[in-house]
């Protein structure tokens, strides 16, 4: 019979020479040693004890995620103890997951890294995923857990979960499928990362008064998401329109920063955790404060708002030139940062 069809994107941490423990399951909740990687920059020895500061995974028992989630309340939060919010507590809950979330995300890079494997992209206008909490808990098979940890502090995990706001960033079929490809990309231990927009309103929310569909902005990240990562340090200039000089040089137009914000992405039953990565228009230039100083307040924030059209809002209105452009240039905007 022919050989088993095989590729580098599919691994097991057990063949790949270390353990690259995250779940619950196979960490046995000992807060095992992590696999240390190579570094880039100069001998190990000058990293020796950031290496061991860094070299144990967070306890995922409830009595450490408790812990956790405590530490967050106060330091990250600024709560107190007498005083906080559901909404506070699921933001909490969150950065609990983020962290363990992050501890498989760095490792599945640099694990990717090691290997050196080819990885894939998949480029979408829009992802439905969907609630992040509930299914990170369930992929990162922490469900009894983090039930036990919370239910001895009086908290079910179902009004954690009821907090959080669905993300804006997709609409129907498309993103759906987009999501899935993502979760199914994740679960099969392959390397590869989606990209798209962070609309800031996605499409619209709805409302039901006197029997009548009635549609208002959705700001879903109003509150914040604990779960995505900004990343300012990754950031990337699109330029807009300006012509082209006769010795082949681009100038002139509009510039506008794509921003990256990270969101991971877990597979279910495997160590992996691939990413998801979605860009904020930002304008290369914040303010204009000589627009400002002679009373041209419109004129101080126009390029401001000419980026945020950009990333606002899932599929605007095409019905009108203007509406034509923009999606074109939201097309162009992401395609081009990723």
């Amino acid at each position: 019979s022919a050989p088993a069809m095989t590729t580098t994107g599919v691994w097991s941490a057990d063949k790949a020479g270390f353990e690259m423990k995250r779940k619950s399951s196979f960490s046995l909740l000992d807060a095992s040693v992590r696999h240390k990687t190579h570094s880039s920059g100069g001998p190990d020895n000058q990293m020796e004890r950031l290496h061991q500061l860094m070299e144990t995974y967070e306890a995922n028992d409830p009595a450490s995620i408790q812990k956790s989630f405590a530490r967050h309340l106060e330091y990250s939060l600024a709560c107190t103890r007498f005083k906080f919010t559901m909404q506070d507590a699921y933001r909490a809950a969150g950065l609990v997951l983020r962290d363990r979330l992050l501890e498989s995300l760095n490792d599945t890079n640099a694990y990717y890294r090691e290997m050196d494997v080819k990885r894939g992209y998949y480029l979408s206008a829009e992802y439905l995923i969907g609630r992040h909490m509930q299914n990170a808990i369930a992929n990162l098979d922490l469900e009894q857990n983090f039930k036990d940890a919370f239910e001895d502090l009086g908290m079910k995990l179902e009004d954690l979960f009821a907090e959080e706001a669905d993300p804006a960033l997709g609409n129907g079929g498309l993103g759906r499928l987009a999501a899935c490809f993502l979760d199914s990309m994740a679960t099969l231990s392959l390397p590869c990362w989606g990209y798209g927009i962070r609309y800031s309103y996605g499409m619209f929310k709805q409302r039901i008064m006197d029997g009548r569909q009635m549609e208002e902005p959705d700001f879903w990240i109003g509150d914040g998401c604990p779960f995505e990562i900004p990343r300012p340090d990754v950031t990337y200039p699109v330029r807009f329109y300006g012509k082209v000089e006769d010795d082949g040089r681009w100038v002139g137009g509009d510039i506008v920063q794509a921003m990256a914000y990270d969101n991971p992405i877990p597979g279910f039953d495997t160590y992996n955790t691939n990413n998801l990565r979605l860009w904020r228009a930002c304008p290369s230039k914040e303010f204009d404060l000589d627009a400002f100083s002679s009373a041209q307040f419109q004129d101080a924030i126009t390029q401001r708002r000419k980026a945020e059209d950009l990333s606002a809002v899932l599929y605007p209105n095409d019905a009108t030139y203007a509406g034509k452009e923009l999606r074109l240039r939201q097309q162009y905007f992401f395609v081009s940062a990723s």
